[in-house]
């Protein structure tokens, strides 16, 4: 059977090749990763390290559930405060807190900020901290539900305000550009890991126990939980090439 192109879009949008999706969507992937690299040395310029330590653990995740409602709204109770809500499942289900404080917390050695020993520095309570200490400039008297974190109880907009505010500081000096680097990463890293599969996958089997929350949103692979093998074009040789020229 002859190979159809698909038709080209009617509403004006521009429908983007699989090659060139794979190819964006593994640019992002590496742009995301590289960003990060740069967090725990923008904290640190930042002097948001200093009492990352001592910071309450509880008082840490309810501030990182809010800033995962925020990126990835749902039904659940921080969803609801913000007033911004989804009946689907969203970030919190999805268990992405746990995954992003596993990733911020095992970042960085504590030697390399002369804290000489093999534990690592709990950047999510620098994260934390640098959330609650802007959401009280943005509202102090937030009281968006009984949450012990200040970030947690701001508002919707309120807590693009904070965003705002962060990428917005002021100040041509190494420590303004890091500070408004975290301002930016940090939504796209949370949103990176809110459609990730880690909740549901078994390291020992190596398999989904359950469709991720992130496939369900996005439609991906309706009822499957085991990734499809590939397309016929992509394996051996497309239609028996073996070369192709250099032109």
């Amino acid at each position: 059977m002859e190979r159809r192109e698909p038709s080209p879009p009617t509403d004006g949008a521009r429908r983007i090749p699989r090659r060139e999706f794979l190819v964006k969507a593994g640019t992002f992937g590496a742009g995301i990763a590289a960003g990060f690299a740069r967090l725990p040395g923008a904290l640190l310029r930042g002097g948001m390290l200093d009492g990352a330590a001592a910071q309450d653990p509880d008082l840490t995740r309810d501030t990182l559930n809010g800033l995962v409602a925020f990126i990835l709204p749902g039904p659940d109770a921080y969803s609801v405060a913000q007033g911004e809500t989804d009946e689907r499942p969203g970030g919190i289900d999805a268990g992405t807190t746990d995954i992003l404080i596993s990733n911020l917390d095992a970042f960085l050695p504590a030697a390399d900020v002369g804290g000489g020993t093999d534990e690592t520095v709990p950047i999510s309570g620098a994260v934390a901290g640098l959330l609650n200490t802007t959401a009280a400039q943005v509202n102090p008297a937030a009281a968006g539900g009984a949450f012990p974190s200040h970030f947690s109880r701001l508002s919707f907009a309120e807590k693009a305000e904070v965003f705002r505010i962060i990428e917005a500081t002021s100040g041509t000096d190494d420590v303004s550009a890091q500070l408004r680097f975290v301002g930016g990463i940090l939504p796209g890293f949370t949103a990176f890991l809110a459609f990730g599969e880690w909740q549901v996958f078994d390291p020992e089997t190596r398999k989904l126990t359950e469709r991720p929350v992130g496939w369900e949103l996005t439609r991906y692979q309706p009822g499957r939980t085991v990734p499809a093998e590939g397309f016929r074009e992509l394996k051996g040789y497309y239609r028996g090439h073996r070369k192709a020229s250099g032109r």
